[in-house]
């Protein structure tokens, strides 16, 4: 994780700002995310259309040609790395 981030940081974002955005799904939509990679994707793509959407309203002395980026790492664990603990 840290040679990625490390990679990331040195090698492929610009020298520009940069923010960080979870976006996380009830457990009733993961099931259909986990089993259908297109949906996961369709979903990714409205999430930062919308993210493009709002930022470009909240700054708008932004040039028109600016643009978003965006890395996604998907992960697929949740409470089952968590300890269980014996009474």
């Amino acid at each position: 994780m840290v040679q990625t981030a490390a990679h990331l940081t040195d090698n492929v974002f610009p020298r520009v700002p940069v923010r960080q955005w979870v976006l996380s799904f009830p457990k009733r939509i993961r099931y259909f995310l986990h089993n259908d990679p297109r949906v996961a994707s369709a979903l990714l793509r409205i999430f930062l259309r919308a993210l493009e959407t709002k930022l470009r309203q909240r700054s708008p002395d932004a040039p028109k040609q600016a643009r978003t980026g965006g890395v996604s790492f998907i992960h697929r664990f949740g409470s089952s790395l968590k300890p269980k603990f014996e009474d």
